[in-house]
């Protein structure tokens, strides 16, 4: 009872994810980091989350950047 809520969180996340295959962790990580859907309908999600349009498009520009090797 006396274990800190972070700690507690932490062991909670290494026992649901310790059997887990690489991809079934990774999908565990995305749906833990997922804003849920009622901020994302309601357009509220901030702007610091990777989810956030702004974010999201940096990111995928970057992505497509690597791709192409840099060029724009």
């Amino acid at each position: 009872m006396a274990l800190p809520l972070d700690r507690l969180l932490n062991l909670t996340y290494f026992y649901a994810t310790e059997n887990a295959e690489e991809s079934e962790k990774d999908q565990f990580d995305i749906k833990l980091h997922m804003p849920d859907k009622k901020a994302r309908e309601a357009g509220t999600i901030s702007p610091d989350s990777p989810w956030a349009p702004e974010n999201e498009k940096a990111a995928l520009a970057g992505f497509v950047a690597s791709l192409s090797g840099g060029g724009e």
